[in-house]
């Protein structure tokens, strides 16, 4: 029993216990705060990430004619660890199902995307081909050619009736323009065709064989304007 009048202040041992636990615990605390913010700005980053590639994979699918929501929903589907439902997909882009249902049906048809199904639940699912040399393929194949054969086929129509329209000198610059147009045509279309018959491991190949014969070709170039100075 203490004495009568005995100071009942904390002793500097147990003064100093306290202290060190409150600066203990202070610092764990912060150290949680501080690990708690930089995943914040990692998945702050993350999520940055995906928008710019959502929104570059639409401005790319806008430019090729297929429209900017289709491409969002390719990065959407592409991006996503599992297939997505026409739900998911309206949801995470702020979009109405509507317009997501006409595009995704266009990403069909194109190979871009494919249906997949769940035990258990009703709904149909989509994911996105990763295959992105099968992708250009099907593009070319689908959307390219045919309007490019239909395009080809007028332009040498348009040559023929043009040769065939007599001599004058309007006739001639017209036939001209026409055959330099021609040759641009069947160029691209042999660009084409390439892609649709090589695999990437060949196309690589030729880029690279092209790359070296172009820089042998522009220091031969750059030798014989050399020896050109120097005489």
């Amino acid at each position: 029993m203490k004495r009568e009048g005995a100071s009942l202040a904390p002793s500097l041992y147990e003064l100093r216990r306290q202290l060190c636990y409150t600066v203990s615990y202070n610092i764990i605390c912060l150290e949680r705060i501080k690990r708690c913010v930089v995943v914040i700005l990692l998945e702050e980053k993350l999520g940055r990430s995906r928008e710019l590639l959502v929104q570059a994979l639409g401005r790319q699918s806008s430019f090729w004619g297929l429209g900017k929501t289709a491409g969002e929903i390719y990065g959407a589907l592409y991006l996503s660890s599992g297939p997505l439902s026409l739900e998911e997909v309206a949801a995470r882009l702020e979009l109405t199902k509507g317009n997501i249902s006409i595009a995704v049906r266009q990403l069909e048809q194109l190979g871009m995307v494919r249906r997949s199904w769940q035990k258990g639940d009703r709904r149909v699912f989509f994911e996105a081909e990763g295959d992105f040399w099968k992708i250009a393929q099907s593009f070319l194949g689908l959307r390219h050619r045919p309007e490019f054969s239909q395009s080809f086929a007028m332009l040498e129509e348009s040559v023929r009736l043009a040769a065939d329209a007599g001599q004058s000198a309007e006739r001639d610059q017209l036939l001209e323009r026409l055959r330099s147009l021609q040759e641009f045509y069947r160029l691209v279309d042999s660009m084409v065709e390439l892609v649709l018959s090589a695999t990437p491991e060949k196309i690589k190949a030729m880029m690279e064989m092209f790359s070296a014969v172009f820089a042998a070709a522009d220091g031969s170039m750059q030798g014989k304007d050399f020896m050109a100075a120097e005489k």
